[in-house]
């Protein structure tokens, strides 16, 4: 083979590697996973951690969190409808499609919880969660949230979370601040004593 024809063959070879590059490259970028995890990382990694896991008990898990779920609140935040100065900033100039990928990726992420070794705090907390209290016409928090804490597409998953944040959501629906409104968990947040709430959030923190 002539010195032309290697170098003519070497350049083809080149330029095919190059193109099978910028293709692949193109294809990750595109993957939804990809994108919604480095948004995650981008935006979102200071407070709610790079895979969801935040440290912060201010800041809720979202490891596991139902992807649908997620992307109405995201939604919400962008539309103005929900009021967090910090979480406008973060959804500024998300598209659809890179809010619908953030919130599959959490999705994805393996969930954490918050262990207790307070056994009958915790079984107060389940009873609450799973029975309500009848003496003051609380109803269980599973008719909605699931005998789990799974939650569904309209309501968040509740296992894992930090304590202190579901004490904190409560008490917004009680004050009806952040724009946060829900006839449901207005009778919930009023019917609910300081020790329940605080029993149900540690059972609800401690569950995987």
């Amino acid at each position: 083979m002539s010195k032309a024809w290697q170098t003519a063959l070497r350049r083809t070879i080149a330029a095919l590697g190059i193109g099978i590059a910028a293709w692949g490259a193109q294809a990750q970028s595109t993957n939804p996973l990809v994108v919604g995890e480095v948004i995650a990382r981008d935006r979102c990694a200071v407070c709610h951690g790079p895979c969801g896991q935040s440290v912060a008990p201010n800041f809720p898990r979202l490891a596991g969190q139902n992807a649908q779920y997620l992307a109405q609140q995201l939604h919400a935040f962008a539309r103005g409808e929900r009021k967090d100065i910090a979480m406008s900033e973060k959804v500024k100039g998300l598209s659809a499609s890179d809010i619908e990928a953030v919130a599959e990726y959490y999705a994805r992420q393996k969930p954490g919880h918050t262990p207790s070794g307070d056994e009958l705090l915790l079984a107060v907390g389940r009873y609450v969660y799973e029975r309500g209290n009848r003496h003051t016409g609380l109803p269980p928090c599973a008719t909605c949230h699931g005998p789990g804490a799974a939650g569904t597409t309209e309501l968040p998953r509740l296992a894992g979370q930090h304590p202190q944040y579901i004490i904190r959501q409560v008490q917004a629906f009680k004050e009806r601040s952040g724009n946060r409104d829900s006839a449901i968990m207005r009778v919930m947040a009023h019917r609910l004593n300081d020790l329940e709430l605080e029993a149900v959030a540690a059972y609800l923190g401690n569950l995987k």
